[in-house]
């Protein structure tokens, strides 16, 4: 299912949010810069999870946007990246998971055959590395 023209607006506006301060803003954060009420701004976060352009945790019994994205895997980085990563996507109309991947292909493909061998296993890969005297680990 496609997103509302305001679902784009709010999705563009955390990433811009994370693109400053290095972290999801809270719904009320969110609703200052949509100019909507906290309430409105939480139906807008949790349409954007159940259409898999954020993900969401539950702590404490509170259900928090944890990040972009829902399939695959969780992966954390530090505020500046991450500051930085959705920076450079609300400048460029990109989806934050989309150049995370890529760029954790492309990183894959320069360590295969130089430090590393990415093998085919289950529904992933392993990366076996080459330690310093040339054996595998």
């Amino acid at each position: 299912m496609g997103l509302t023209a305001r679902m784009v607006d709010a999705l563009k506006a955390i990433t811009e949010f994370v693109g400053r301060h290095g972290a999801m803003p809270t719904r009320r954060a969110l609703a200052d810069v949509m100019g909507c009420n906290p309430n409105n701004a939480n139906r807008l976060m949790d349409s954007l999870v159940e259409r898999g352009e954020l993900s969401a945790v539950t702590r404490r019994g509170w259900v928090a946007v944890a990040g972009f994205g829902r399939d695959g895997v969780l992966i954390s980085v530090r505020p500046h990246i991450a500051a930085r990563l959705a920076a450079y996507c609300a400048a460029n109309g990109e989806k934050v998971t989309a150049v995370a991947d890529d760029a954790i292909q492309l990183h894959l493909d320069q360590l295969e055959g130089d430090v590393a061998t990415v093998v085919p296993c289950g529904d992933g890969v392993a990366i076996v590395v080459d330690d310093e005297e040339g054996t595998a680990s």
